[in-house]
């Protein structure tokens, strides 16, 4: 007769590490803090803030945080809980706002056909103008090259061409320029010095591009829990450009700005707004299934 023996099952209980995430400061322009006991240290390019650090932000300042591929840009001053700054980039993260932006935003450049823009008025003036003539030549040779290598996605090159075109332009055609120079670092993954040069241009000089530097600017903005200031950029373009193609985007976005600042009716609003202009669009889809989980 067999005799069965018992086996006798262990459990092991293996324990699940929790692994806090670190931000170091990879961009800094002006002033940023870090809270040491009761007092404020200044931060330095490399310094690593865990989970539980809170961060100041001078005025005029722009700083990007980074842990891996995650970029958090702030630019406007107040006090930040590295916590609170993670939670909204999550957020961020699960409402797709990178991808929807970078998609509308991704081909700017493409293609042959020229961007109607400020600076062909500024430069038809400039061409009547014996005396700058050669001039004109050399900012508009810069400006055609740092294009095409945005177009082939070359973009920290591109960005020595237009900082080239810079110490030409006049007022009009700099802050084109200077959106180029933004797009080009937003585009290489560096959010911080993108937002430095965004700030620094006149919407107002923008032309064909005015819609585009709302979308890559207010994604900078609320990625860094300025909900408040991307809204205030929005509204303006939203009144003012009611059939623009940027328009359903926008909306979503301030959908989300919105939703963060406990305004859940405004939210709502947006979200229908952006699903009625386009159901059937991405943004149209995600613009419904996030009006559904409000």
């Amino acid at each position: 007769m067999k005799r069965t023996v018992p086996i006798l099952l262990v459990l092991i209980l293996i324990p699940i590490a929790v692994f806090s995430v670190d931000y170091t400061l990879a961009y800094i322009h002006g002033t940023i803090e870090v809270q040491v006991g009761g007092g404020w240290r200044l931060a330095e390019i490399g310094t690593v803030f865990s989970e539980d650090a809170v961060l100041r932000i001078g005025s005029g300042s722009v700083a990007e945080l980074s842990s891996g591929a995650l970029r958090i840009t702030l630019s406007e001053p107040g006090t930040y809980f590295v916590s609170e700054l993670i939670k909204s980039s999550r957020q961020v993260s699960s409402w797709g706002i990178v991808q929807t932006v970078r998609g509308k935003i991704r081909n700017l450049f493409r293609g042959t056909q020229e961007l109607e823009s400020t600076t062909m008025g500024v430069r038809a003036d400039k061409a009547t103008d014996d005396l700058g003539f050669e001039w004109m030549d050399e900012e508009e040779e810069a400006v055609d090259e740092g294009k095409s290598l945005l177009e082939a996605e070359r973009y920290e090159e591109a960005v020595a061409y237009f900082e080239e075109a810079l110490e030409l332009a006049d007022e009009r055609s700099r802050s084109l320029y200077l959106f180029y120079v933004g797009y080009a670092y937003a585009m290489a993954g560096k959010n911080g010095l993108a937002m430095r040069y965004l700030n620094e241009a006149d919407p107002s000089l923008l032309g064909a591009h005015y819609g585009d530097y709302i979308l890559l600017k207010g994604q900078l903005l609320l990625e860094g829990q300025a909900y408040q200031a991307a809204l205030e950029l929005f509204d303006p373009f939203l009144k003012r450009f009611p059939d623009h193609e940027n328009v359903q985007t926008v909306y979503f976005l301030a959908a989300f700005c919105s939703s963060q600042l406990g305004r859940k009716a405004d939210a709502a609003q947006s979200l229908q707004k952006a699903y009625t202009l386009d159901p059937s669009s991405e943004t149209g889809r995600k613009a419904r299934a996030m009006l559904d989980s409000l």
